[in-house]
């Protein structure tokens, strides 16, 4: 998998989370922000031990603060 191809997985998992009210928590411009704050680097050293999952994860937390 190449990296644009992770970072628009990562994308679409933030994009499709919702709050307990089931309101949509990220507009794509707020994930686009979220999903900027790592580098290309940073994401291709992480690919081989997270899943786009698991980033997303990641990032929604720090999204919460």
């Amino acid at each position: 998998m190449s990296i644009e191809e992770y970072r628009h997985q990562i994308l679409t998992i933030l994009l499709a989370k919702t709050n307990v009210r089931g309101e949509f928590r990220f507009d794509e411009l707020s994930a686009k922000e979220l999903l900027n704050q790592l580098s290309d680097e940073e994401l291709e050293e992480g690919m081989q031990f997270n899943t786009p999952e698991d980033v997303a994860d990641l990032l929604s937390e720090i999204g919460k603060l």
